[in-house]
């Protein structure tokens, strides 16, 4: 193999391993700004769900009585965490699957000669 070609090479395994870098960490910045997005829409609907099981509840109420509305608003609330943690593997198992399309893209790179 001479010179010339062993650069040409490294220069293409190079920029596939720069596109799977950028990929990758898109991905991953995708995934952190959902994260974020998706507590910070649980709290407001925690918040929500709150304000709703206060205004439902009558104030001379038993406690028990505010416990048993607070839990019947909250299934929504669990219902959102579940779909968003859901979501959240999603995004890992694609990161995942696509750190792997990437790094045999690279490895049939340097293979060939």
């Amino acid at each position: 193999m001479n010179t010339d070609r062993m650069l040409e090479r490294q220069q293409a395994v190079n920029l596939l391993a720069w596109q799977c870098a950028l990929r990758i960490n898109g991905l991953i910045n995708i995934a952190a700004i959902g994260s974020v997005r998706r507590s910070l829409d649980t709290y407001l609907l925690f918040l929500q769900q709150g304000t709703k099981s206060m205004q439902n509840t009558q104030l001379t109420g038993s406690p028990v009585n505010w416990i048993v509305v607070s839990v019947d608003n909250f299934g929504e609330y669990v219902e959102k965490s579940w779909q968003d943690f859901r979501n959240q593997v999603q995004i890992l198992l694609l990161t995942q699957d696509e750190a792997l399309i990437w790094m045999n893209r690279i490895e049939k790179a340097l293979a060939e000669g």
